[in-house]
């Protein structure tokens, strides 16, 4: 009577596998709420229609986002109803600074709220300076704001950057153990039936 022998490697290390699927969501989750939070805490942000003063330095590049309440798809339409202008003027001269469109379409989440890049700009030198921005005041009873930050659409794109690679790394760990851990179960059936035993 035939005897059995256990297929090598146990298939318990399926289970590592599923554990860097894991990490790789977990931390993907935790750069996209985290450092997201932290990058939209560290920005100014005011109602629309509104203006404010703010200390802004040469060789900083500043990106402006609308941040609007419970944005979802909207048609091109709509799209042009909801936009967001401002102005920057030095103080006290009231010189205007140029802006230029934000370059690609930066982008966050935060809880109901959706921000979008819409202008960035840099500042001849370090001093005081008004920005002054027109759009919608409300969307569906909620107040429509801007947010303004030194290098912001920089970090956040690292952020999406970061949370990509991480995602991807740990899917294709996981897969890679399984593949492998797949093929050496096969193997190891092939050679116990070889030797004339019943792989279990």
């Amino acid at each position: 009577m035939n005897g059995t022998e256990r297929v090598q490697p146990s298939s318990q290390y399926y289970l590592l596998a599923l554990l860097f699927f894991a990490l790789g969501i977990g931390f993907t989750v935790y750069f996209l709420v985290v450092d997201v939070q932290k990058i939209r805490e560290s920005m100014v942000r005011m109602d629309v229609p509104g203006q404010m003063d703010l200390e802004l330095k040469h060789h900083e590049t500043y990106s402006i986002f609308a941040e609007y309440p419970g944005l979802r798809s909207v048609s091109v339409q709509q799209a042009q109803g909801l936009m967001v202008s401002c102005q920057v003027h030095t103080i006290p001269t009231g010189e205007a600074v140029g802006t230029k469109d934000a370059i690609g379409s930066t982008t966050y989440t935060y809880g109901n709220r959706k921000g979008i890049s819409v202008l960035e700009l840099e500042v001849p030198k370090d001093g005081s300076y008004t920005v002054a921005c027109q759009g919608p005041a409300q969307i569906s009873g909620q107040n429509v704001q801007v947010a303004i930050g030194g290098g912001a659409s920089k970090a956040l794109t690292a952020v999406m950057g970061r949370s990509f690679l991480v995602l991807t790394g740990g899917i294709v760990i996981g897969t890679l153990i399984i593949v492998r851990v797949a093929m050496l179960r096969l193997q190891s059936r092939r050679e116990i039936r070889e030797r004339g035993l019943q792989p279990v």
